[in-house]
């Protein structure tokens, strides 16, 4: 909730807000007089986003695209410019992205200009290496050391509020939060079983589902939870089916639109086109 009030600021702070609002890609000056207060107060201070954007794959086919899949234009901007858009709007200014080897000069000049202030680091890394392994790359640079949002760089979220889910995964003293979504055919996808919210069951495209859910590709916990456990090369083959076991693994059911890119018809869908 939010509660309406005025301020005074001197001329000159104003006008290097006026200047600064296309960089910032606010609408007014208050949207940006907002962003530097949650970068500063805001519950997300103390995050760093960790976007899995280095893979290639395409279902069924080879990849049909010169450009890497987060690059693919998705609406009105690219698939990792919508989570950027959506994680930076919460107040998460840290994050790392993981990309495919010899793209840091493509992602750079797609990325960095829109988002000057942001502080934004590019990993190369090869296209194969797995969601495990990339991850303790990732964790190797700055601001890695407490909370830690992570994301895969292919899926498509609308509407989505990391304030609410983040206050969901507070409130539920949850060591490992994953956020999922119900879909109609989860046998086709990763499925998710949960009593009441906590997360009991987790396999790869299952014979038969008893729950139409499904793992939605967004994560939050703590370097220090991760640090105090192992985890494997495939995080979501080999160490979520763990997490029932070990910790408190909450599931966060995001109620938006939602949307895996991971063949034609998918990417189809979210750009609004007749399948």
């Amino acid at each position: 909730m939010k509660s309406k009030i005025t301020i005074s600021l001197d001329e000159n702070i104003l006008a290097n807000i006026d200047y600064s609002i296309q960089s910032w890609n606010g609408k007014n000056r208050s949207a940006v007089i907002e962003n530097i207060l949650k970068e500063r107060y805001g519950a997300f201070h103390d995050m760093t986003a960790i976007i899995f954007a280095h893979d290639y794959k395409w279902d069924n086919r080879d990849y049909p695209f010169d450009t890497p899949k987060s690059l693919l234009q998705v609406r009105w901007s690219s698939l990792l410019s919508s989570q950027i858009d959506a994680f930076s709007k919460s107040g998460i200014v840290h994050m790392i992205i993981l990309i495919p080897e010899g793209t840091k000069e493509l992602f750079e000049e797609s990325i960095m200009m829109k988002y000057k202030h942001l502080n934004i680091s590019f990993i190369e890394i090869d296209p194969e290496i797995k969601t495990g392994a990339a991850l303790r790359v990732a964790l190797k640079e700055e601001k890695t050391d407490k909370n830690l949002l992570i994301s895969n760089g292919d899926i498509f979220y609308g509407n989505l509020s990391i304030e609410e889910y983040y206050q969901y995964h507070k409130e539920q003293k949850s060591d490992f939060s994953l956020c999922l979504k119900f879909v109609l055919n989860p046998e086709q996808l990763w499925n998710v079983q949960v009593h009441g919210n906590k997360i009991i069951h987790f396999v790869e495209k299952p014979k038969a589902s008893q729950m139409n859910l499904t793992n939605s590709g967004l994560y939050i916990t703590t370097r220090k939870f991760l640090d105090s456990h192992n985890f494997w090369e495939y995080l979501e083959q080999d160490f979520f089916p763990k997490l029932p076991e070990i910790c408190k693994n909450i599931g966060y059911v995001y109620p938006g639109e939602w949307e895996h890119i991971q063949n034609d018809s998918a990417y189809e869908r979210v750009n609004g086109w007749l399948i």
